[in-house]
């Protein structure tokens, strides 16, 4: 998760108040201060709810005729997607600051803050909770109000479950250092999922991804190898750290393609417990989720506030050796977000520009063979799969069938209630 400290303005909230000891120092500010949620407690809230609208959709997932969309920090969404002109939400597992889920047979997997959570999804009118793997996730923070600095945070009070605002006092051991409009990077705490049995398909942008035996996430600056071969007893290995600021995951024949922000990184699981980078390739700053399909690797780089240099384009990389990725070509693009690949058909969320479809025939040549594109979206991840494409946007969940790429039909539209 990317955190962000700016101290550009800082001085306008903030005072130095000079203590009775000659080596202690204070500073008043203006600052994120956590909001602690009892362990016990915290561990108690997941459960199946009735359905409730989506107000903000996150993470998008398909297993079976089930889609699920995260609702940051806030749980999962049950949809029924059976008939996709007519997708009904059946209902809302509540888990506390949950960001990302991957399944695997009947096991949905879903981080909870600090927490892994493992729930059984052999009915889905009856999800529940049947394992959990403690204290994980260590480094884990919400996201919090990046104009202001955070506090520091007392784990012996509990889970940081939120921040608020707020005046506080904090002593320091030297004069604090101020950025004039930079920024310090802090780190805080696509399951495309092809590549074992049972699994489901996720959106391009995902930190979530399972291989064979494994589920692998990332956390902050580490990736963390979880074996779920007993699904009641998940095992943990030591984290493996990415000196990356890494975005997505994306399992293809079995390797791990991940997407940063500097570039794509390649990383063998031979040893599933202790993945290595075996290819990486690099770019300017900027955001980039990744798909994979046989000997070519879909990266689609934006700009933006947190992504860097203003590039907005679509790379095309040859993978035929892993360890050494080559562009091949690029495209330029308005602002694009997520993508997915079915067949010969390339999907990529342009956001404000919408999605687009191209023809993936000849991958070297498919940004310029635009099939369709759906104007008036802010589009932002999608999953094609059996001829129907399912895209979150800004403001809902639309889905296209795609089952004559030369007529392209608009199917449904879940809108979000903020």
């Amino acid at each position: 998760m990317k955190q962000y400290l700016k101290f550009g303005g800082l001085m306008l909230f903030a005072s130095l108040l000079l203590a009775s000891c000659k080596d202690k120092m204070f500073i008043k500010h203006v600052a994120n201060v956590p909001v602690y949620m009892d362990y016990e407690l915290f561990r108690s809230q997941v459960r199946y709810e009735a359905p409730r609208a989506i107000k903000k959709g996150g993470n998008i997932y398909l297993k079976d005729n089930y889609l699920l969309v995260v609702e940051q920090n806030e749980g999962i969404h049950f949809i029924d997607n059976s008939n996709p002109s007519a997708p009904v939400i059946k209902g809302f597992m509540n888990i506390p600051n949950c960001t990302g889920v991957s399944i695997k047979d009947q096991y949905l997997y879903a981080n909870s803050a600090i927490d892994l959570v493992v729930i059984d999804i052999s009915s889905w009118q009856q999800p529940a909770e049947v394992a959990r793997l403690k204290d994980i996730f260590p480094a884990f923070l919400p996201q919090h109000n990046p104009n202001y600095p955070m506090a520091s945070v007392d784990k012996d009070k509990g889970v940081v479950i939120a921040w608020e605002l707020k005046e506080t006092k904090e002593e320091v051991q030297h004069y604090p250092v101020y950025f004039s409009g930079g920024e310090l990077m802090t780190f805080a705490g696509g399951d495309v999922s092809n590549t074992g049995s049972g699994t489901g398909i996720s959106g391009s942008i995902t930190k979530f991804s399972i291989i064979q035996n494994h589920l692998y996430v990332m956390e902050g600056n580490r990736l963390y190898p979880i074996n779920i071969a007993n699904p009641l007893a998940p095992q943990s290995s030591t984290p493996v750290v990415i000196w990356r600021e890494v975005e997505t995951l994306f399992a293809y024949n079995n390797h791990l393609f991940m997407g940063t922000t500097t570039g794509m990184l390649i990383y063998s699981v031979s040893n599933p417990n202790q993945p290595n980078e075996i290819g990486v390739i690099n770019h300017a700053q900027a955001c980039d989720p990744v798909v994979v399909k046989d000997n070519y690797a879909y990266v689609t780089i934006r700009s933006g506030n947190i992504c860097g240099q203003n590039i907005n384009q679509l790379d095309v990389i040859d993978v035929s050796n892993y360890s050494q990725p080559i562009l091949k070509e690029t495209f330029q693009l308005v602002n694009p977000h997520g993508l997915g690949i079915d067949n010969n058909l390339l999907f990529i969320c342009d956001g404000s520009a919408g999605l687009k479809i191209f023809d993936a025939t000849n991958p070297l040549t498919v940004g310029n063979n635009l099939l369709h594109q759906f104007n008036n979206i802010n589009a932002i991840d999608v999953i094609p799969h059996n001829n129907v494409a399912i895209m979150i946007s800004s403001d809902g969940i639309s889905q296209y069938n795609y089952a004559n790429p030369a007529q392209i039909q608009f199917l449904s539209k879940i809108t979000f209630q903020p």
